[in-house]
C-alpha cells in the first residue's frame, strides 16, 4: 500500500466520522447551516472537475445553481411535485444550459471566457425578474419541506441534512467515475496542451463539452437541495457574487480535490459568519485578511496542504521504520 492510497484513505476516513459526528454535536440551526454548506459543496465540485482537472475558467456557476434552484421551486410550487422528484430535473436542466454556455470554450480560453461566463452571471438575476410570471420576480417562490421519516419527525434538520449528505455523496461518486481511466487523461491532456491531446486522438469538442454538462449538472442539483433546505428562493440569492463565491470555495478547499470542496463550502457559509461576529463593520475586511491567510499558508487549498502533512509524515514513520530495522540487523 503506497503512501498516496494510504492518505487518501486516512482522508476520507476523517471526512465519514466529522459527518457522522456533525449531527450527534451540532444543534439543529448549525445542523441547517451545515447542510446548506454541503449545497455549495455539491456545485464546487463540479467547478473542480471543470477547473481543476478541465482547466475550463467558468464564472457563471452561480447561475447554474440558481437554475437547479428555480426548476425545483417551479415544479413543486407550480405543478405539485414532491421537492426529491424534481432533483434530477435540476441537475439536467442544468446540464442542458452548461452544454450552451459551454459553447464559447471551443472557441474562448482563459480571461475571454471568464468574462463572457460573469457576463452571464451578472445578467441572471436581471432574467429571473422579467420572467416573474414563471419566477416569482421579487417575491420568490416557496418551496415544500421534504416530508420526513417517522423517527426524524422532531428533527426535521437532521433529514435535511441526510438529504444534501446523499446528494453530495452521489455527486462525489459520480465525479470520481469520471476521473477514473482514460477520462482523467484526456482532461488533463487537453488542459496542459490542446494542441498535443487534439494529436494524439483527443476529441477536444467532446471532451469540454461533456465537462461542462458534468459540472452545471452538479451545480444544478447543488441548487435543488439549497432549495429544498432554504424552503424560500429569491433572485437576490444567486447575484453574481455567489459565482465568485463558489470559485473562492474551489481554490479554498482545493482545484482538484473531492474532499475540498466540502471545505470550500463551509469557508463559504461559515468564515463571513465568523467574521461579522468578531466586527460587523469590519466583516468583510476580517474575511478577506481570513482569505489571503489561507493562499499564503496553503497555497494548493486546505486539502493540498494536509495532503502534504500527511506525505511528509507518512515518510518520516517509513524512513524512522527503516531505521529501526537496520539497527535490529546491526544487532
Amino acid at each position: 500500500m503506497n503512501d498516496g492510497f494510504r492518505a487518501a484513505a486516512l482522508k476520507f476516513g476523517l471526512f465519514a466520522i466529522v459527518a457522522i459526528l456533525i449531527p450527534v454535536f451540532a444543534p439543529g440551526y448549525v445542523l441547517q447551516q451545515v447542510a446548506i454548506a454541503i449545497a455549495y459543496a455539491i456545485a464546487i465540485l463540479g467547478l473542480n472537475l471543470l477547473m481543476g482537472f478541465a482547466g475550463q475558467i467558468c464564472l457563471a456557476q452561480g447561475t447554474l445553481f440558481g437554475v437547479g434552484a428555480y426548476v425545483t421551486a417551479i415544479l413543486n410550487a407550480t405543478y405539485g411535485l414532491s421537492p426529491l422528484v424534481t432533483l434530477p430535473a435540476s441537475a439536467a436542466v442544468a446540464a442542458a444550459i452548461g452544454l450552451v454556455i459551454g459553447l464559447p470554450a471551443l472557441r474562448l480560453q482563459g480571461l475571454q471566457l471568464a468574462i463572457v461566463t460573469f457576463g452571464i452571471a451578472a445578467a441572471f438575476p436581471q432574467l429571473l425578474l422579467k420572467m416573474g410570471s414563471l419566477t416569482g420576480g421579487v417575491s420568490g417562490l416557496p418551496i415544500d419541506a421534504p416530508e420526513a421519516p417517522s423517527f426524524l419527525s422532531d428533527r426535521p434538520e437532521l433529514w435535511l441534512y441526510i438529504i444534501a449528505l446523499t446528494c453530495a455523496g452521489l455527486g462525489a461518486l459520480l465525479v470520481s467515475l469520471m476521473l477514473f481511466g482514460d477520462n482523467v487523461r484526456s482532461l488533463r491532456a487537453q488542459r496542459d496542451n490542446p494542441q498535443i491531446a487534439q494529436a494524439l486522438g483527443v476529441n477536444l469538442t467532446r471532451t469540454r463539452l461533456w465537462a461542462f454538462a458534468a459540472s452545471s449538472a452538479l451545480a444544478g442539483l447543488g441548487g435543488g437541495v439549497f432549495g429544498i433546505i432554504s424552503g424560500f428562493i429569491s433572485p437576490e440569492s444567486f447575484l453574481a457574487i455567489l459565482s465568485i463565491n463558489i470559485v473562492i470555495g474551489s481554490i479554498v478547499g482545493g482545484v482538484t480535490s473531492i474532499v475540498g470542496a466540502f471545505l470550500g463550502g463551509l469557508f463559504m457559509v461559515f468564515v463571513p459568519t465568523w467574521a461579522s461576529d468578531i466586527n460587523l463593520s469590519l466583516g468583510n475586511l476580517i474575511y478577506g485578511l481570513a482569505l489571503i491567510l489561507i493562499m499564503m499558508v496553503a497555497r494548493n487549498g486546505v486539502t493540498g496542504f494536509i495532503e502534504k502533512w500527511l506525505s511528509m509524515t507518512f515518510r518520516r514513520m517509513a524512513s524512522s521504520r527503516r531505521q529501526i530495522e537496520t539497527r535490529e540487523e546491526l544487532i
